[in-house]
C-alpha cells in the first residue's frame, strides 16, 4: 500500500469521525434524506414536515388527496373540498423525530383514525424535546352545514303549512362549541314576499321546545335567509353588525351554513334568530307588543291605522289578540296618541311632544343605520319593527330585511349615494323638525363614521371566511354574472360585487356626513 492509498484512508476516516461528531454534538440522527447541515439549523428540534389526508386511506369521507397547509410552525389548515358525514379520518404525516401523538395518543401514520371534529393537538417528540401543532380540518367549504329532511321527502310549498322533518347541525371547526352536532325535529315551511318568488327559497323553522344553534340562545323561532337577490350576501350580516353596535335593544345574531335539504345541496344561507318576543329576543316582558309597519300586511294579521302612516300597523306580539280587545285597544291607542303628540304643537316638549311616549335613541340608531344602508322598505313601508312594553316608551326595531339596501337597487334611485331615503318618511319628516333629534342624529352619526374602518374590515372578513362559499353557492344557482332583480348592475367575479358594495358603503359616508354637518 503507497502513501497516497494511505492518505486517502486517513481523510475518509477523518470525514466519518467529523460527523460522528458533528452529529453527537447537535444530539439527532442523519437520516437518509436529511442533508448535513450547521447546529443551528439542527438544534430547531423535532417538526412535522408534511401532512395529508388521501382518498385510499379514508374512502368513505374524502374524494380527492388533500394536504394541509403547515402554518409557522404551530398551525396546520387543511381544507377537505367535500361534504363528509363526520371527520373520523386517517392521516398520513412524515416528521423530523420519533414519535407523534395526537391529543396525547400515540398516532402512526397511515394507520391512526383520529376525530378531527374538534381542533386537535399533534406533538412530534425526540430525544426529550417536542413541539406541538394545532390542527384544524376543514369539510367542504368551512361552514357549517344544516342537514334538514322532511317526511317523505316532500317538497316544502307553502308559507303556511309547517313540514315535520329531521335535522342535523354540524358546526365546523371555526365554529366549534363543546356540543359540535345538534340534532333532533323541526318543523319548516316556506317565508317572505318578493324572496319567496324567488328561485332560492327562505324558510321559517320552529322546534318543538327551544334549542341552542351555533351557540346563541335557546328559542324555538328561526329563519334561513337566501339572499338570493344579493350577490355579496353581505348586506343583511352588515346591518346586523351596525346593529350590535348601537343602541338598540336587540339585534339578531346569525351564521353562514350550508343547507343540504331533502340530500341536495341548497346554497349558502344565514341562519337567523327570528324576531319575535322573549327574554333573549325582543325584551318586552310578558304583556308587553311587538309591531310591524307592514304594507304586504294580510286579512289574516291583526292591523290598526294612524292618521300619519301611510300603511297598516300589524301587531305580531302578543298572539292572539283580536280585534277590539283589551290588548288591542291599548296598543291602538298608545300608537295613536304618541303620533298626536308628534304632531301636536307642543311636539319639541319634552313633557307634552313626542318624546314623552317615544324612545329617542331607538329613534336614532334604527334610522341611521336604514340610512345609511339606503334600505328601500325602511320608509316605514314594510319590515319597520317597533315594540314597547308597558310602562315604558314606544322603541324602534329590531333591524330586518336589507337584501335591497347598500346600493342594490335598481328603483327609486336605490343605487344612488346621494339623497334621503327614510328621512323623507312621514314620522322622519316631522322628528327632523324637532333640533333635539337633529343634534342626537348628528352626535350618533359622529359614532358610525368613526367605526367606519371597523365595518369595512368585518365586510373583508366575511368576505374571506365565505370564499368557497361563493363557489359553491354559485355552482348551485349561477348568480354571479348574471342579473337578478333588483341588481343596479352586474359587477361580475365575487370579489367585484363585495368591492362595489364597499365603495358604496364609503361614498354613503361621506355624502351623509356633508349633509348632516350642514343641517
Amino acid at each position: 500500500m503507497d502513501r497516497k492509498q494511505l492518505a486517502l484512508i486517513f481523510v475518509t476516516w477523518a470525514i466519518v469521525l467529523a460527523q460522528a461528531t458533528f452529529i453527537s454534538s447537535c444530539g439527532k440522527d442523519l437520516t437518509e434524506d436529511q442533508p448535513l447541515v450547521g447546529c443551528d439549523e439542527q438544534t430547531v428540534g423535532p417538526r412535522l414536515k408534511s401532512m395529508e389526508f388521501r382518498a385510499e386511506d379514508n374512502p368513505l369521507q374524502i374524494v380527492e388527496d388533500t394536504r394541509c397547509e403547515i402554518i409557522g410552525d404551530s398551525i396546520v389548515e387543511c381544507w377537505i373540498r367535500n361534504i363528509m358525514s363526520d371527520k373520523r379520518l386517517t392521516a398520513q404525516f412524515s416528521i423530523d423525530g420519533s414519535v407523534v401523538a395526537i391529543d396525547g395518543v400515540s398516532a402512526v401514520s397511515g394507520q391512526t383514525v383520529c376525530d378531527y371534529g374538534k381542533p386537535v393537538t399533534l406533538t412530534v417528540a425526540s430525544q426529550g424535546k417536542s413541539r406541538t401543532y394545532k390542527v384544524y380540518v376543514h369539510s367542504f367549504t368551512g361552514l357549517p352545514i344544516l342537514w334538514i329532511e322532511t317526511e317523505g321527502r316532500e317538497d316544502i310549498t307553502s308559507k303556511e303549512d309547517y313540514l315535520r322533518a329531521g335535522f342535523r347541525l354540524v358546526e365546523d371547526i371555526g365554529t366549534c362549541s363543546s356540543a359540535g352536532v345538534t340534532e333532533g325535529t323541526v318543523y319548516i315551511r316556506g317565508r317572505g314576499n318578493t324572496t319567496w318568488g324567488m328561485p332560492k327559497k327562505p324558510y321559517s323553522l320552529k322546534f318543538p321546545q327551544s334549542v341552542s344553534l351555533l351557540g346563541d340562545s335557546e328559542e324555538r323561532s328561526w329563519v334561513l335567509l337566501a339572499n338570493y337577490a344579493d350577490k355579496t350576501m353581505l348586506r343583511h350580516q352588515t346591518a346586523f353588525l351596525m346593529g350590535q353596535m348601537s343602541l338598540l335593544d336587540y339585534t339578531p345574531s346569525s351564521h353562514f351554513v350550508e343547507l343540504m335539504l331533502n340530500g341536495n345541496y341548497e346554497g349558502t344561507y344565514l341562519l337567523s334568530e327570528k324576531v319575535t318576543t322573549g327574554s333573549h329576543r325582543v325584551d318586552v316582558g310578558k304583556d308587553g307588543f311587538l309591531l310591524e309597519i307592514d304594507a304586504r300586511a294580510d286579512t289574516c294579521d291583526v292591523t290598526f291605522r294612524t292618521s300619519h302612516l301611510e300603511q297598516p300597523v300589524s301587531i305580531k306580539k302578543p298572539s292572539g289578540i283580536t280585534l277590539g280587545d283589551a290588548d288591542y285597544n291599548y296598543i291602538r291607542d298608545y300608537v295613536t296618541e304618541a303620533e298626536r303628540a308628534l304632531f301636536s304643537n307642543d311636539f319639541t316638549d319634552q313633557e307634552k311632544g313626542w318624546q314623552a311616549y317615544m324612545d329617542m335613541d331607538s329613534f336614532v340608531d334604527w334610522y341611521l343605520i336604514n340610512e345609511i344602508a339606503r334600505n328601500m322598505d325602511a320608509c316605514l313601508y314594510t319590515s319597520c319593527y317597533m315594540h314597547l312594553a308597558r310602562g315604558g316608551k314606544l322603541k324602534m326595531g329590531p333591524l330586518w330585511d336589507f337584501d335591497i339596501a347598500f346600493g342594490n337597487a335598481d328603483y327609486a334611485d336605490g343605487y344612488h349615494v346621494d339623497g334621503f331615503r327614510i328621512r323623507e318618511a312621514t314620522w322622519f319628516v316631522r322628528l327632523f323638525q324637532d333640533p333635539a333629534f337633529v343634534d342626537r342624529v348628528r352626535e350618533r352619526f359622529g359614532y358610525f363614521l368613526n367605526r367606519k374602518a371597523d365595518i369595512l374590515r368585518e365586510i373583508n372578513q366575511y368576505a374571506h371566511d365565505l370564499r368557497y362559499a361563493v363557489q359553491e353557492n354559485d355552482a348551485r344557482w349561477h348568480t354571479l354574472y348574471t342579473y337578478t332583480w333588483p341588481n343596479y348592475n352586474v359587477w361580475g367575479s365575487y370579489l367585484n360585487e363585495v368591492q362595489t358594495m364597499k365603495e358604496w358603503l364609503d361614498a354613503r359616508f361621506k355624502w351623509l356626513e356633508s349633509e348632516f354637518s350642514n343641517l
